[in-house]
């Protein structure tokens, strides 16, 4: 049902902040359901930086996912641990002063310092500025992912001014199309185009990002022209903007996988790897995909995208089984009585903890408990904010969390199994170790392209699968939507890219 205009005014005086007018030719206003915090360099890993252009990256992805230059215009490795990168010529930050292989190796040494995450993305051992073109940088082993490495958001490289006298940071200032120029909290974060930028100069002049997270909101505020563009429609709602005139929707796979996260410690049911598995046979992950998400959607048996090719095609898969699933619950020393699985006469019941920030998170949530209760296995859901949610994680008060990563983000299989599953990763909240898997993917980040690295990325994956530590459930199709008006936007593969330098408004 259509809701009037007057109902659509009310929902959003109540959620978001006073509506401003409808914006000039020259302004893009984007509704976000992340709100992106500029003042706060680690916030959702400094992603908005590279989201709205602020920061550049030495290296960029394209939208085939190959690496092309960024603020470096070539890179060689010259040594197994030795990196050259030639850095772009006559380029300036907002704040006027030049960037050179001095500005790179001072931004990437302070986000090593102030991001422990960078650390272990990047490997680095020493960066040297040997002449203001050339950057080399001397990594701890041989890594082979550090170019990859280099094009995620975390990476983008900042002015000195972004800092204070400490080393502390005080606001992002780039290189970028757009510089950072206002901050309402809860509110909106306005950029305005760069008028040096050393690229091509953007048709906008200013880019207005609404944070509005409430999803059907945000929906309503894009059909009444308060905003311009819409990102992460609710699903329900594609079907809808794409029959109006006055709206296009875009959809395209992207990096990103829906999945619940095992702990495994042996004081919970999911210790057992008879119940993990049993439990990745009872999804039916394209039921998952139609009946929640309305098709908008990949189902999920792998941990990576097929979309991106990073894996060869014979790695293991998470099959819809529940004969199988029932076989290995028995073992394990379950009966099924009364339509639910139980064990020394208590069901089998799982809290399962999530958060609803992210749009398809609770449908997911939701459909994925569904279809384990249709099974016999009862959960104790409980929806939290993220940060609310990794208290419990990290306490070990769980037995499955629903989480949303990027395993594609930067083109190389190396970014989350790395810090995700590794024995010895501080992102790594399972209680999983495996010498087999640490031993694989150590060895990954360091081989080239081709057969020895493809098959040992096989031999991770396959321990990771073996031992099912995780549920893999929807692979992420990203979705936006925008008024007729705006020309020239793309979805990027990677997810956390708006290129908003090549988007007009146009009328028809």
């Amino acid at each position: 049902m259509i809701r009037s205009r007057a109902l659509a005014a009310l929902l959003l005086a109540t959620i978001a902040a006073p509506l401003p007018a409808k914006a000039a030719d020259d302004t893009l206003v984007v509704g976000t359901m992340w709100e992106s915090l500029p003042l706060n360099m680690g916030a959702r890993r400094s992603r908005f930086f590279n989201e709205s252009e602020i920061l550049d990256t030495l290296i960029k992805l394209d939208y085939d996912m190959n690496l092309v230059p960024g603020l470096a215009t070539a890179w060689e490795r010259t040594s197994p641990t030795t990196w050259r990168f030639t850095l772009r010529d006559g380029v300036t930050f907002h704040d006027g002063t030049p960037f050179n292989a001095a500005a790179a190796k001072l931004s990437l040494e302070r986000v090593i310092a102030l991001l422990p995450y960078a650390a272990d993305l990047l490997n680095i051992e020493t960066i040297t500025a040997e002449d203001p073109e050339t950057l080399v940088i001397e990594t701890s082993e041989p890594f082979a992912a550090l170019p990859n490495q280099l094009t995620d958001a975390i990476t983008g490289i900042y002015a000195a001014s972004s800092f204070d006298a400490d080393g502390k940071f005080v606001k992002p200032v780039g290189t970028g199309p757009f510089e950072f120029t206002e901050y309402a909290k809860q509110q909106q974060t306005v950029t305005e185009r760069f008028d040096d930028y050393w690229g091509e100069a953007p048709a906008l002049e200013k880019v207005v990002y609404r944070f509005i997270p409430d999803h059907n909101a945000r929906t309503i505020a894009l059909e009444t022209g308060e905003i311009d563009l819409a990102i992460n429609p609710l699903p329900a709602d594609v079907k809808r903007l794409e029959a109006n005139d006055d709206t296009t929707v875009y959809a395209e796979p992207s990096a990103g996988l829906y999945y619940g996260s095992f702990n495994v410690a042996e004081d919970r049911p999911t210790g057992d790897v008879r119940v993990r598995q049993a439990i990745n046979m009872m999804i039916d992950r394209g039921l998952v995909v139609d009946a929640a998400l309305e098709g908008v959607g990949l189902p999920a048996t792998h941990f990576f995208s097929p979309s991106f090719g990073l894996v060869p095609e014979t790695a293991p898969s998470y099959d819809y089984d529940p004969d199988a699933a029932a076989a290995l619950l028995e073992e394990a020393g379950y009966a099924k009585v009364d339509g639910v699985w139980q064990k020394d006469g208590a069901p089998l019941t799982l809290r399962v903890l999530s958060y609803p920030t992210r749009t398809e998170m609770p449908l997911i949530t939701d459909a994925m408990t569904a279809l384990l209760a249709e099974q016999g296995v009862m959960s104790d859901v409980g929806m939290f904010t993220f940060e609310g949610m990794m208290e419990f994680v990290k306490a070990g008060d769980y037995d499955i969390a629903v989480v949303f990563w990027t395993p594609e983000m930067t083109g190389h299989p190396d970014l989350h199994l790395k810090s995700q599953f590794h024995s010895a990763a501080g992102l790594n909240d399972t209680n999983w170790a495996s010498p087999v898997f640490d031993a694989a993917v150590d060895k990954g980040r360091t081989l080239d392209p081709g057969p020895e690295r493809d098959a040992t990325y096989l031999e991770a994956l396959t321990a990771l699968h073996d031992d099912a530590v995780v549920i893999p459930l929807v692979h992420k199709v990203y979705t936006a939507a925008a008024r007729s008006e705006v020309k020239g936007f793309r979805v990027h593969p990677s997810g956390f890219f708006y290129d908003l330098k090549s988007v007009s408004k146009q009328a028809d």
